[in-house]
């Protein structure tokens, strides 16, 4: 008898049905809108999908499948963004008003039987209109034989409805917990959902900017940022949550829970209207802003003007602001503006100096840090991380084996010790540092991204921006490599049996050849992968304007594009043996004159260095009577502008040239300092 009398005050003192009932008259409005929302974002929509495809006489049921999905829904989206933590806010806002705060807690209950009894209500208001819009989905999809709105389509919905809702509610109420101010818990609420993203690109970039080498975009991309819930909304449609995200998100959820518990029974209640509800959350809050908005502000300063004093200015404003106003919110004044107050910015910034100047000093070495070259198996080297993170989607079902883009992992053992030389001049080169930091010209580096991976599984991450005109003599045996040619070339890497069209094709549209005899597309394809494998480092990245576009036809698959580069012979020479030359390029004859002029005036004082064009609007029939324009009629001296001009435009151009063709279309391009032809420079 006594263990009945036990079990039945243990299960009475969990909840107050007094309590509980009058949450539910008071706030079960909140529910109602909830419940007429999400019949109206989902269930409406199936029926007018299905209104739509009836009167036109469509049985296809593929238009369903977005239903379901947060990111097709704007109303959908609103509501879980908005109804949980308004329902947090609603339950638990007597704890913020200091009247409603001590009559609750002059009742004869627990505060443990309070804070349970209000959660209860809040998980009602949330979890019916879930279960009660999955059903009547889940029923309209029966009725009409709508597959694609099957049991686990609408199971897989609800389940992470109902987690997110339960995330989002319980971590209002446990930022409830921490702050006397309804506004301050709703606004830090948004803002501790958004912290694992915002802190997982902030922190890295920010290092990035004093720590040569170190890999931003790697840990950029390592899914940290899927902690944030907000930023994991973005890609529920595409990517659902896995087991370890929902075992994850129901362990914080019982640690928001209990955490909220726990922290309510220990809460001051003459706290209530203050900002923080504990004075050590006070200091705590008030240095994580602080420390959130310097690498906010720095971070928005470096991109806008990509220098090393713009980001210390944003470091100093950021915090310096921070610290001011959160010194007004704990304070609940204007008046702090006492030298004694601003000791604690004075500490902090103190800290920051030393932190940062120890890694300008590298005091840790890791700027200067490689792994031994007899314990590297291979080396990923590209200009970003992305292939070698995603390595395990090549290939796909739009890359058959053998096909498509291929991480560019290194084994030779030739450039192993290539890409490791490579590695060491980086290091040691004098402007590399100063390059990363004061950022001059960086548009013209080169982005460049380093993977180790050891013989013992272990991996090693550095990035760069080099400056290839330096370092080439280091990229030369790389690039000349045949496995670095095989790794960026497909055409090294397929069947030529399998080509069923080869299309060249001219600038401008002016030429276009087909090649379908099966014989003729094994020739061509063989001579241009010798002219690939015979290609030299200076060849492969001279950016002057190639002959025309090959695009190469695979069955079942994305085709291969590759440009015709004047560096090509072998191509050259076997579309004159089969006599398609002349179909194939332009050529003077094409062209009635060429137009050379001075080049166009560039903006210096732009920023960072870049260069920028002042006017790129061309009146030609003033430009054919401009003093000092060149008028090219000779065939011979038309081919040599074919042979060296450019297509882009650069700060080392010296002259523009635009050729005028018979089909009166035009060419524009440019000449660079020093490849200027011999005719042209001489007049």
């Amino acid at each position: 008898m006594k263990w009945g009398i036990m079990v039945m005050n243990s299960r009475t003192s969990f909840i107050n049905r007094g309590i509980l009932g009058n949450d539910l008259k008071r706030f079960a409005w909140v529910g109602i809108v909830y419940l007429l929302g999400l019949l109206l974002a989902i269930p409406l929509k199936v029926f007018m999908i299905y209104s739509h495809l009836q009167a036109a006489g469509i049985t296809d049921t593929a238009s369903y499948s977005q239903v379901l999905n947060y990111d097709s829904s704007a109303l959908q989206l609103l509501l879980l963004l908005i109804v949980p933590v308004l329902t947090g806010l609603l339950l638990f806002r007597y704890l913020q008003v200091s009247s409603a705060a001590d009559m609750e807690h002059a009742l004869p209950i627990r505060r443990q039987t309070l804070y349970n009894t209000h959660v209860l209500a809040g998980l009602i208001f949330l979890v019916v209109p879930l279960i009660v819009t999955a059903l009547v989905t889940w029923a309209l999809a029966a009725v009409w034989g709508i597959a694609s709105l099957d049991g686990g389509a609408i199971l897989t919905w609800l389940g992470t409805s109902l987690l997110l809702n339960l995330l989002f509610f319980l971590t209002t109420v446990a930022i409830g917990m921490f702050t006397g101010m309804t506004s301050l818990q709703g606004v830090l609420t948004y803002i501790l959902l958004l912290l694992p993203a915002g802190l997982s690109l902030l922190i890295p970039h920010n290092i990035s900017k004093f720590l040569y080498g170190f890999p931003y975009d790697h840990y950029r991309s390592t899914g940290i940022s899927d902690l944030s819930p907000l930023v994991r909304l973005e890609s529920l449609s595409n990517r659902p949550l896995s087991a370890g995200e929902v075992a994850v998100y129901l362990l914080i959820i019982i640690a928001i829970y209990l955490l909220g518990r726990y922290l309510y029974q220990r809460r001051p209640l003459e706290r209530a209207g203050s900002a923080v509800a504990f004075d050590i959350l006070g200091q705590i809050l008030k240095y994580g802003v602080v420390f959130c908005s310097m690498l906010l502000a720095g971070t928005l300063f470096s991109d806008a003007q990509d220098g090393i004093g713009w980001t210390y200015f944003g470091y100093l404003l950021g915090s310096l602001l921070a610290y001011i106003l959160m010194e007004i919110l704990l304070e609940k004044s204007w008046y702090i503006f006492q030298w004694q107050r601003f000791k604690g910015y004075g500490i902090y910034a103190l800290v920051v100096i030393v932190f940062v100047g120890g890694l300008n000093l590298d005091i840790t070495g890791y700027e200067k840090r490689m792994p031994p070259l007899g314990e590297v198996e291979s080396v990923y080297l590209d200009n970003t991380f992305f292939l070698f993170e995603h390595r395990s989607n090549f290939p796909d079902e739009a890359y058959p084996p053998g096909s498509g883009p291929v991480p560019p992992i290194f084994i030779e053992p030739e450039n192993l010790a290539s890409i490791y030389a490579l590695h060491e001049a980086i290091i040691k080169s004098p402007e590399g540092k100063r390059v990363q930091q004061f950022g001059k010209q960086r548009i013209f580096r080169e982005p460049t991204c380093l993977v180790y991976e050891l013989k013992d599984g272990r991996r090693f991450y550095r990035q760069y921006r080099i400056n290839r005109a330096i370092l080439g003599d280091k990229l030369k045996p790389i690039y000349e490599s045949r496995e670095y040619k095989e790794l960026h070339n497909e055409l090294l890497r397929i069947n030529p049996a399998t080509v069923n069209l080869i299309e060249v094709s001219t600038r401008e549209g002016t030429k276009q050849l087909r090649i379908t005899r099966e014989d003729l597309m094994q020739q061509a394809v063989a001579a241009l992968r010798q002219d690939i494998l015979a290609q030299s480092y200076a060849e492969m990245t001279n950016p002057k304007a190639s002959w025309a576009h090959i695009s190469i036809s695979l069955p079942d698959r994305n085709g291969i594009d590759l440009a015709w580069q004047k560096s090509y012979t072998n191509f050259a020479n076997w579309l004159r043996a089969t006599g398609q030359y002349e179909q194939a390029r332009l050529l003077p004859e094409d062209i009635s004159q060429a137009l050379v002029s001075q080049a166009f005036q560039f903006n210096e004082s732009a920023p960072d260095g870049r260069y920028e064009p002042k006017s790129r609007s061309i009146d030609m029939a003033d430009l054919e009577k401009r003093p000092g324009v060149l008028h090219i009629t000779d065939s011979r001296e038309l081919e040599q502008c074919l042979q060296d001009y450019y297509d882009s435009y650069y700060e080392e151009a010296a002259y523009d040239v635009i050729f005028l063709l018979k089909n009166d279309r035009t060419v524009e391009g440019v000449f660079l300092e020093g490849q200027v032809p011999a005719f042209i420079a001489g007049r």
